[in-house]
């Protein structure tokens, strides 16, 4: 099994969020959105890469780590 490198993920306690980078493997399983919160959520299994967005790198947050619940609020 491939190790996950978290050194290209944040988790910042005081707002309750995890992020992630475009190419870098996810930290958690859930619902991430790109940050700046423009589109819809997308779900990512724990270890594969995070996805580009319109073609582009960026940064990802997780919105909702429960299965079923894309966190829209």
């Amino acid at each position: 099994m491939k190790k996950i490198s978290q050194t290209r993920w944040v988790s910042n306690p005081t707002l309750g969020t995890i992020s992630a980078r475009t190419g870098f493997h996810c930290p958690r399983n859930g619902f991430w959105r790109p940050l700046g919160g423009v589109g819809e959520p997308l779900f990512v299994f724990e270890g594969s890469l995070m996805p580009p967005h319109a073609g582009h790198s960026i940064e990802w947050y997780l919105v909702d780590a429960r299965p079923g619940h894309p966190g829209l609020d």
